[in-house]
């Protein structure tokens, strides 16, 4: 894909690095290795010779949006649950072997040491993908096949529910807001996190402390809108047996629910989706070299 803005960001030099903190780091540069890039072609050709429609997230999306490059070897290409069987079937003729990881929301294509993440729903089973992502995603170059990438707004929404100790996804929220905020839809944001506001709202005060000469990038009457809302809740009180916490973190939260006694939402948010109709058809489909398990979501 092509930089489409400015900007020459440079390691840092540091030593002791764990292996998930030099993956943090970000590089002003993109580059493929060829090996990797073959293998992206391959499976973006499939699919688009299958007639398969999907669009390209994760880092590559990121790198789009903002120039920022972090070195991975997978490719995120969300997909719609109703085509997911089919997008692994024709990975798998193409020499792929296939894998559903979680049932209600993740199967894997792999290559090697390379694989094609297709994603069809969320970790925490809120939502599965819906043609929203394809109706407003934008015109991209990937390992010189033409593919179609995320909307900047389900990028940011999709990311409000990563915040693992090992992994989050505040710094690419607010890249993209400082990159891109001028022209993100906020209106189709705000319905998109819709229950889930006061996350949005917490990346908007996280936004001001980081980039408090930018503020402009989020519309006055953003940030009226949840205020308003966070005014208007102040003396609601919630449910004290739930903890919301596991739907943005699988791990930190689990003393809350294995030893506090706390509603488990993600858990039953991912059961929920696994009954469902769609899903089940997945799980039952005979393209998978390999089943999940019963585990975690």
């Amino acid at each position: 894909m092509k930089k489409t803005r400015p900007g020459n960001t440079t390691t840092p030099e540091m030593v002791n690095l764990s292996g998930e903190e030099r993956k943090s780091l970000t590089h002003g540069e993109f580059w493929i290795p060829e090996t990797e890039r073959e293998v992206y072609r391959r499976a973006l050709d499939t699919l688009n010779t299958a007639g398969v429609s999907y669009v390209v997230s994760g880092l590559y999306a990121l790198y789009e949006y903002t120039g920022i490059y972090r070195q991975t070897k997978d490719l995120d290409l969300f997909v719609q649950p109703e085509v997911v069987v089919d997008a692994a079937r024709a990975l798998k003729r193409a020499g792929f072997a296939t894998h559903l990881e979680q049932a209600h929301w993740i199967a894997k294509a792999m290559w090697g040491e390379f694989q094609i993440d297709l994603i069809f729903g969320t970790g925490n089973g809120l939502s599965l993908i819906d043609n929203e992502w394809f109706e407003h995603s934008r015109a991209g170059i990937l390992a010189g096949t033409q593919v179609r990438v995320a909307p900047p707004e389900d990028l940011l929404w999709h990311r409000l529910f990563v915040s693992e100790r090992h992994r989050s996804d505040v710094s690419d929220i607010l890249h993209l807001i400082l990159c891109r905020g001028d022209e993100i839809d906020w209106v189709r944001l705000l319905r998109r996190v819709d229950q889930h506001w006061r996350l949005l709202l917490a990346q908007v005060h996280l936004y001001d402390f980081v980039y408090p000469g930018h503020r402009p990038r989020i519309p006055q009457w953003v940030r009226r809108t949840l205020h308003d809302a966070a005014e208007a809740a102040m003396d609601d009180v919630g449910d004290e047996a739930v903890c919301q916490g596991t739907l943005i973190s699988r791990f930190s939260y689990n003393i809350d629910v294995n030893e506090w006694g706390f509603r488990d939402l993600r858990k039953e948010a991912t059961l929920a989706a696994r009954q469902m109709p769609v899903v089940k058809e997945i799980t039952a489909s005979d393209v998978w070299d390999e089943h999940p398990g019963d585990g975690g979501a």
